[in-house]
């Protein structure tokens, strides 16, 4: 028997990393990039804390988007049900809620950029 006792953190020396071997040549690899659906999805499905007659709860944004919206057509809101109609109908149809459109009327402009607030158009949002 030799000197080098073998234990807890003390592995043979006939498995240990060899000197000058990688033991990963190739390392890990590069993280792909993410899509623009992939990342509303994690935006969207990502856990939120939120209180609910005194209790935290936890619940993803999504959810919370659609209580707000529900509470709203509740309340009398036309533009909040119809919101909330039409996410259904394609959840339905497409088993998700689907994307959101963002429509920009008029552009930017190509040259002077100190004017550009001025100069774009108004923006509608709807899903």
């Amino acid at each position: 028997m030799s000197d080098y006792d073998v234990g807890y953190g003390k592995p043979p020396k006939h498995s240990q990393f060899k000197k000058g071997v990688c033991p990963n040549p190739r390392g890990r690899g590069k993280r792909r990039d993410l899509q623009v659906g992939e990342i509303m999805d994690k935006v969207l499905n990502a856990p939120v804390e939120f209180r609910e007659r005194g209790k935290m709860k936890k619940a993803s944004r999504i959810e919370l988007t659609i209580r707000k919206l529900a509470a709203a057509a509740v309340k009398g809101d036309v533009g909040g049900a119809a919101s909330l109609l039409k996410m259904r109908a394609h959840a339905q149809k497409h088993g998700d809620a689907g994307p959101l459109i963002i429509k920009v009327i008029g552009g930017l402009p190509d040259g002077n950029w100190d004017q550009a607030a001025d100069r774009i158009g108004p923006v509608q949002i709807r899903r």
